[in-house]
């Protein structure tokens, strides 16, 4: 069995600096969008149920979880813990996989980022 989702079916919006494009939940154990940044991601903010794992698709940038400073660029693979404080900057084209599936309730602001 599988489950196809076409881009016709994606939807798009922003936040903090970031374009997403979402591919539904793929299921009750993964989620997945595309994120593109120019600038970066200006929100620090921990999920608290979610792994994240970032594949780098294009560009170059620098996440900073729980303050340390991880520069990535086109080709790595970033995953990053459940209760992680993120945010990034970079111009970057990603992949972004959560499982279990992204769930905003579990999701918190730390605070907002200056550009």
């Amino acid at each position: 069995m599988y489950k196809k989702t076409s881009f016709e079916a994606t939807s798009k919006f922003s936040k903090h600096g970031v374009d997403f494009i979402r591919y539904g939940p793929i299921s009750e154990n993964m989620s997945m969008v595309m994120a593109t940044v120019e600038e970066g991601h200006f929100e620090e903010f921990i999920h608290d149920k979610s792994t994240f794992t970032y594949i780098i698709l294009e560009g170059k940038g620098t996440f900073y979880l729980d303050d340390e400073a991880v520069e990535v660029k086109a080709g790595d693979v970033l995953s990053v813990n459940p209760g992680t404080k993120i945010y990034y900057r970079g111009n970057l084209k990603q992949i972004l996989i959560c499982t279990p599936a992204y769930d905003p309730n579990y999701e918190r602001h730390i605070r907002n980022i200056e550009k």
